[in-house]
């Protein structure tokens, strides 16, 4: 499947060799390998930096035990693991040093070790076993820093994997401050033209993860913005993020599930609806099918919940829309990567 990836770049990098953003689909649903390009100066052999976020990538993952609630996918993860991902980027790097000349050659600095890993950063925005899950991680190795929400890093520092674990902040939307105030603490290897951090929402299901940078060729402040399950709009700290972080960041592509998920007879994801809504505020350019398959759940806990997916086309949504404010709002820039693909964010 890596083929394929390799495939669509180098059919994008002989279009135009400038080099921009790249999203890489390793599992089908909500486990992606982002990379963001480098400035000129901090390439240093690699053209990207390459960001691993919530990696699933077994086939199942359990909560507790399997007979509580076991999780699976209708299909297998293209990327299988953690050599299987840095493959894949000896791959892109490969086909970006082909099309762009020079672009990724080495730096002449002899006080620079060289990195073990080809990955250069694990996020890890959310705890739930189908966002975290450690058969996956611990296909990774140690040396690779994560940067992860405290309730996630209270769940991988124990298992004493990885070298470096640091927390990731909440924008607090009181004194949202800039996107670099934002760094997360100890993050002394991410560098200091990019950011993560959360913006929390009404549950905790229902947050979104804020990944900021500067562009190194305009100089402008991009973002991608992650809610797997949807964050309600009229949220301070989603408020304070679209319209008072100072300076203004532009969101690159929102990756945001098309789903109605419920247990226990609630709605656990704002589905099509909520994602119109977020699409609305933040007006990304792209909007990327993210968590959007459909999973297999079993043990007593799907019993007892009756968990329940339901699948919605982005059709539904603007009918519903239109239907509820009388206006024909337009549609989005809607992007589905399948499985082992990737899309490259213009």
């Amino acid at each position: 499947m890596a083929s394929a990836v390799i495939n669509t770049l180098k059919q994008r990098l002989a279009e135009n060799a400038s080099l921009r953003p790249i999203l890489t689909s390793l599992n089908g649903d909500n486990s992606w390998l982002i990379s963001i390009p480098r400035p000129t100066a901090e390439r240093r052999g690699k053209a990207y930096f390459h960001i691993v976020s919530d990696a699933w990538l077994t086939p199942d993952t359990v909560l507790f035990r399997a007979w509580v609630l076991k999780l699976g996918r209708q299909a297998d993860a293209a990327i299988a693991d953690g050599p299987a991902v840095e493959n894949l980027i000896q791959e892109i790097e490969g086909a970006a040093a082909a099309a762009c000349n020079a672009i990724s050659a080495p730096a002449d600095d002899g006080d620079i070790a060289p990195s073990q890993t080809s990955i250069d950063a694990i996020f890890q925005n959310f705890h739930y076993a189908d966002h975290l899950d450690e058969r996956t991680l611990r296909t990774f190795g140690p040396d690779v820093p994560v940067f992860a929400t405290p309730e996630a890093a209270a769940i991988i520092r124990p298992w004493n994997h990885f070298c470096h674990v640091a927390q990731t902040r909440d924008l607090d939307p009181a004194c949202p401050g800039t996107w670099r105030d934002l760094r997360p603490e100890g993050g002394a290897l991410l560098p200091t033209w990019l950011s993560v951090f959360r913006l929390t929402g009404h549950h905790e299901l229902n947050f979104a993860t804020a990944i900021v940078w500067a562009d190194a060729v305009s100089d402008a402040h991009e973002a991608l913005l992650y809610s797997p399950h949807g964050i309600r709009v009229d949220q301070p700290a989603l408020q304070a993020f679209a319209h008072n972080l100072d300076p203004p960041v532009r969101v690159l592509a929102m990756l945001h599930a098309l789903k109605d998920s419920f247990a226990f007879g609630s709605r656990t994801t704002l589905g099509v609806a909520g994602g119109l809504a977020l699409e609305r505020q933040v007006r990304p350019k792209y909007w990327v099918k993210s968590h959007d398959a459909g999973l297999l759940y079993s043990g007593l806990i799907a019993w007892l919940a009756w968990i329940n997916d339901i699948t919605r086309s982005i059709e539904d949504g603007l009918a519903e829309e239109a239907g509820k404010s009388g206006v024909d709002a337009g549609m989005p820039k809607l992007v589905e990567v399948d499985n082992g693909d990737c899309f490259v964010l213009e």
